[in-house]
Formats: structure tokens, sequence, C-alpha cells
């Protein structure tokens, strides 16, 4: 497998990950953004929402 397909499955923690050249594994459980029910973070989850609003305004 490739390093970078096995990366793509490590789940990064956009926030400490924010501003540095290393990247932060997400903590899951342990971590006040995580969702359980969805298996991913709240950040991402407001961010694809954002980005699906932009691309909806920009069609107007």
């Amino acid at each position: 497998m490739s390093e970078q397909h096995s990366r793509k499955k490590i789940p990064f923690c956009p926030m400490l990950s924010a501003g540095s050249s290393d990247l932060r594994i997400c903590t899951q459980e342990n971590c006040a953004w995580y969702i359980s029910s969805s298996k991913t973070c709240a950040i991402y989850i407001i961010g694809h929402n954002n980005i699906l609003d932009i691309k909806e305004k920009q069609g107007k």
C-alpha cells in the first residue's frame, strides 16, 4: 500500500494541525469536536457545509 493511500485512512485533527507543518492525529472519542454517531470531526462537517453553502450562493 502506498504511503499516500495509507495517510488518507489516518484521521488528522484539523484544529491541532492548523498552522503547523506536522499533522496531529485525531483523538476521536477523547476530543470535544468528535461526533461518534457520524465517526467524524465537527470541524470537517462545518467546513463541508460551508463549502456547499458557498457553492449554492455562487450559483444564484
